[in-house]
Parts: structure tokens; C-alpha cells; sequence
């Protein structure tokens, strides 16, 4: 056995304590982390949900709009003079007034770059333009290609216009009947800016960047973002949320999908934007945790000195006692001590006595032979009388009559049943008895928990004759009560039924709680650990019913599907014959 001096003990005691309160900051300095983390992420998720409803919303606008010049009669009529006519002057009007009904709905809507229309023939009627694109001959073709494919339908095409832009282009037809004859293709240009513009208005409490990234393509008028690999595989991850690293620099992302496309809108916020206000929490804590471990540290020490001072002195004089001079005395230790221990008080104020007292015998002449000093402590206990309680329980059951409480007379009532059924002899009892122990106890926890307790119970006549050791059942349902009702606020069904197996009888506790950890409870049974506080004799009750009827019988607990925990009974059974009807006897 090692031998530690006591100083050295408490104060690694103290070094121990100072590292597991270290630790502790480290986790929760990590926890802070990723709680936060959480916290930016679901404000990114709710903005980023309002920026994807003003840009759908945006996106549905000029997909009417689209819709509307397809089915405009007077557009229509325009585009089938221009292809039915062979005179250049009525192509050149129906061109004309076509222009109009474009430019008016150009200049209506400030947030459209331009509209273009390419009949078949690659003549076209086009607006002006509110900024430069790019968009060229060939890349015309590529849309009227696509446009072709999509049947009618519309698509979108991103930067194909130029950098930050979005094309809609769609196929239009005749749809005067006619065959729905081609008569060419329609391409709005708009702004990305426009999807996100006037959405900033939304209160967050960061001021992050919100980017589109369509087909792949970084749809951005900041530098930074563009053809940012990185970016482009977080998104192709599919991860919620990541912080990834561009030009050196640290920056939180989340992602949501626009649409049934393949766009996204990427939220941005640089990550030291969140470690200001994180750095400011852990040096607050921080600052908190050394003022803690100050004083612990402190009161310890003092703690730790009025301890072993003491005992240190106690020992220098034990050796002196050792010796043969008993005229030693020690001081009191809070006469010389700022803090001072009791049990360590007592101690020396103790031995002092000892050796005092040893030391006046001594001078008295009394030198006896030491005798053996056999100290016993006996723990008193009343015992009640059984007859004397009842008369007291009947008189308080009669007082809460009298003064018409009738919930304190049932509940006394019950409480007198169960505590003269629970003493009776003999140890086994009919079934009909046991089940008024419940009974019993039900009333009592009805009173405390009223509606939240739902007990019902269905057994055959035939079973209450049936023979169990006194209170098998109230302690399994207890059990349902402690773990089920007393934990959740939740309703508590507690159900007791029977029925006659092939041999013997089972009875059957269930309940609609969470489950049991079975593999606790069979070790239980078994013996191999200790029932937890809350947990009620189901080792007594099985060993009771093995001694009782044998082997073969006892209880099983189980768990039901969806919730719930069912614990069976198992009870011999004898076949017998009482008032003409089949009655079984059990044990």
C-alpha cells in the first residue's frame, strides 16, 4: 500500500479539480461552437427562404409575362401576317407593331435587360437593351435550337447574355388552329440582381452576401465568388451547411434550391463575423472561469491548511504521548487558523482530553490495568402498534366524514386496507385479494394525479380464486406509476387482464409508457444488479412466486410495439368444477 502524506494528497486533490474544471471549458467552449453555428445556420435557412419566394416569385413574373405575348391576339395576329404575307411593306407594319408590343412591355418593367423575337426565317425584332450583352449569333441558334426541344414550353439559360444575366427563351406557335405552325422564338434577358433586389429588406442579424449559382455558373457581381471551385463542390455535396475556405479567407455557407431546376441560392457570411461576437462570449466566460477557479483555489488551500496543520500537530504529539510525557496539551485550531475544519477540531480536542485525562490518573495514583473499552451504539426503534394505527386512521376517516372531506376519507380508507392487508398472514392469498390491494392504491393515486391516470382492469370470474403471494400485482403497478406518470406529464393507461394458458394462468400489467431498459431489468431478476431507486420488487415478486409454486413460474417483463411495457404473470392452474360452471383454481 502506498503511503501519501495528506498535504500532498489535498493539494493534487485541488490540482485535479482545476483540470477537470479546464476541460470542462474546452467542451464547452466546442458546444458554444456548435451552438452557435446552429443558430447562424437556421437564421441562413429562414432568409434564405424568404429570398427564395421574392426570387421565385420573380422568376413566375416574367414566365407570365412569356405567356402572355405567346397568347396576345394582336401579337399573334402580327407574327402570322409576317409569315403568311409575301409583301415586304405589310411584313415590315406587322414587324413594326410587333416592336411596339415588345418595347411596351420592355419599358413597363425596368427590371428587363431586353426582349428579343427570331422569326424562323432569322429575321428579327428586338428592344433596346438597359445594359451591354453578349449575346451572339451562334449563341442565338444554341437558343433556338433549344427552344425547339422544349415543345412549346420555356426553359432558362444562365450568362449566355452576358456575366450576372438569365435568359427565358421558349418556342412560339400559331395557336389560331392553324397546326400550331412554328412562327419563332421568344428571348427575355433579365438581371440576376432582379431574382434578390428589395430582398435585403429582411431582418437578419448578420449582413451576409446572397449569390444564385445556376447550371453550375457563380451568378455574382462580386469578384470573390467567381469560379470558386470550392464553392461549386459544396454545393454538389449536398451538404446543409459547411465553412469553407476562399482566397484564404473563412466563410459560413448554406445552400437552398430555387425552383425545380438546377439553381441555388448560396448564403455567404465570412466567418469572422460569427468568432467576434463567439470571441466575445468565451472571453466573458473566460474571464468568469479564472475569477471561479481563483477562488476555488483559494478556499481550497485555506480549506487545506486548516485540515493538515492540525493533524501534523496532532501526529508530533502522538509521538510525544509514545514516549511516556502525557503533559502535552494541543491549541484549539481556530485559534490559530483562519478556517477551520469541525471533524479535525473534535480530533484534537479529543485527544487533548485523552491525554489529560490520562495524565491525572496517572498523577491520582490510580495505575490500573488497561481495560478494553467495548463501545456499542444501539439504534432505538419504536415499534407501532399495528391496532393502534388502525384505530387512528379509522378516527381521521370518521373526522374527514364528519367534516365531509371525501377525498381524505378514501384516500384514508384505502391507506388503513392496504397497511392491514399488507401485515395479514398467511403470504398466500386469492387473486380477488391481491387485486383490492390495487384497488386500493389506484384510489389513493388517483387523488394525486386525477385525469392524467387512466386504470382499468378485466379478469374472468373464474381467475379470482387463483392463488399469488400477498402483493404481487400493486408493486408492478407502482412500478408504471413511478416510471411513466411521475417522469412525463403525459396520460397514463394502466391495464390489468388474465387468461387461462394451456397449464396455468397469466396475468397481464401493461401500460403505454416508454419501454424498459430489459436488459437492466433481466439482470435484476437475475440478481446481477441493483434495482435502481425508483424501481419496485420484481426480483422480490419473482423469487416469492419460484418459492411458492416452482421453477416454471414467475413473472417476464417485455416491451410492446410502438410503446409501452407488458409484464406477465405466471401462475399454476388446477381445473375444478363449483356451481355447475368450470371454475379454475391456481396454486
Amino acid at each position: 500500500m502506498k503511503v501519501i502524506p495528506i498535504k500532498k494528497g489535498v493539494f493534487s486533490l485541488l490540482i485535479l479539480e482545476a483540470a477537470i474544471l479546464a476541460l470542462a471549458t474546452v467542451i464547452f467552449s466546442f458546444r458554444l461552437y456548435s451552438s452557435y453555428t446552429n443558430l447562424v445556420y437556421n437564421e441562413s435557412a429562414e432568409v434564405l427562404g424568404l429570398y427564395t419566394i421574392v426570387a421565385q416569385t420573380r422568376l413566375s413574373r416574367i414566365e407570365e409575362l412569356s405567356f402572355e405575348i405567346l397568347s396576345n391576339h394582336t401579337i399573334q395576329g402580327n407574327m402570322k401576317t409576317y409569315h403568311l404575307s409575301d409583301n415586304s411593306y405589310e411584313k415590315n407594319v406587322a414587324k413594326k407593331d410587333l416592336y411596339t408590343q415588345l418595347f411596351t412591355r420592355w419599358v413597363m418593367d425596368k427590371n428587363i435587360l431586353s426582349i428579343s423575337f427570331i422569326f424562323t426565317d432569322g429575321d428579327t425584332v428586338e428592344t433596346s437593351s438597359r445594359r451591354a450583352l453578349t449575346l451572339s449569333v451562334q449563341e442565338r441558334k444554341q437558343l433556338i435550337s433549344l427552344a425547339a426541344q422544349t415543345y412549346g414550353s420555356l426553359d432558362w439559360a444562365a450568362n449566355i447574355a452576358g456575366e450576372n444575366t438569365i435568359t427565358l427563351y421558349r418556342s412560339i406557335k400559331d395557336i389560331s388552329g392553324d397546326g400550331f405552325k412554328p412562327m419563332g422564338t421568344l428571348i427575355i434577358n433579365i438581371d440576376v440582381n432582379y431574382l434578390l433586389e428589395n430582398a435585403s429588406e429582411v431582418q437578419q442579424k448578420y449582413n451576409p452576401d446572397i449569390i444564385c449559382v445556376a447550371d453550375g455558373q457563380i451568378l455574382s457581381n462580386n469578384p470573390t465568388y467567381n469560379s470558386q471551385t470550392e464553392l461549386l463542390n459544396f454545393i454538389d455535396s449536398k451538404k446543409a451547411y459547411n465553412i469553407i475556405t476562399v482566397n484564404r479567407e473563412q466563410y459560413f455557407i448554406s445552400i437552398r434550391g430555387l425552383g425545380d431546376k438546377d439553381w441555388y441560392l448560396v448564403y455567404i457570411l465570412p466567418a469572422k463575423d460569427i468568432l467576434t461576437n463567439l470571441r466575445s462570449t468565451n472571453l466573458l466566460y473566460m474571464m468568469i472561469f479564472l475569477v471561479i477557479v481563483t477562488l476555488v483555489l483559494f478556499i481550497g488551500y485555506q480549506i487545506t491548511i486548516g485540515i493538515t496543520r492540525p493533524i501534523i500537530r496532532l501526529t508530533r504529539a502522538m509521538k510525544v504521548v509514545e514516549k511516556g510525557d502525557y503533559s502535552i496539551a494541543l491549541e484549539e485550531p481556530e485559534t490559530i487558523e483562519k478556517y477551520a475544519v469541525a471533524e479535525v477540531m473534535q480530533l484534537s480536542r479529543d485527544f487533548s482530553e485523552m491525554v489529560q485525562k490520562i495524565d491525572h490518573l496517572i498523577n491520582e495514583g490510580y495505575v490500573k490495568q488497561l481495560m478494553i473499552m467495548e463501545m456499542r451504539y444501539k439504534v432505538l426503534q419504536q415499534q407501532i402498534n399495528p391496532h393502534f394505527l388502525y384505530n387512528t386512521l379509522d378516527t381521521i376517516h370518521w373526522k374527514a366524514v364528519q367534516s365531509n372531506h371525501d377525498e381524505i376519507s378514501k384516500m384514508v380508507r384505502a391507506l388503513s386496507n392496504m397497511l392491514r392487508g399488507s401485515i395479514k398472514v398467511p403470504d398466500i392469498i386469492p387473486l380477488k385479494e391481491d387485486i383490492s390491494f390495487v384497488d386500493d392504491y389506484i384510489t389513493i393515486q388517483k387523488m394525486r394525479f386525477e385525469q392524467r391516470l387512466d386504470y382499468q382492469e378485466s379478469i374472468p370470474a373464474a381467475l379470482w380464486r387463483c392463488n399469488v403471494p400477498r402483493l404481487t400485482l400493486q408493486p408492478i403497478v407502482e412500478n408504471c406509476i413511478i416510471h411513466n406518470l411521475e417522469k412525463y406529464s403525459t396520460l397514463c393507461r394502466i391495464r390489468i387482464s388474465a387468461r387461462v394458458a394451456a397449464d396455468h394462468a397469466e396475468i397481464y400489467v401493461t401500460d403505454n409508457g416508454r419501454g424498459a431498459d430489459l436488459q437492466h431489468v433481466e439482470k435484476v431478476i437475475r440478481g446481477e444488479a441493483e434495482a435502481g431507486n425508483n424501481s419496485i420488487g420484481l426480483k422480490n415478486i419473482h423469487e416469492r412466486i419460484k418459492i411458492s409454486f416452482g421453477e416454471q413460474y414467475g413473472i417476464i417483463v417485455e416491451n410492446m410495439d410502438p410503446s409501452g411495457t407488458k409484464v406477465t404473470v405466471l401462475l399454476p392452474l388446477t381445473k375444478g368444477v363449483e356451481s355447475n360452471e368450470n371454475t379454475f383454481d391456481c396454486g
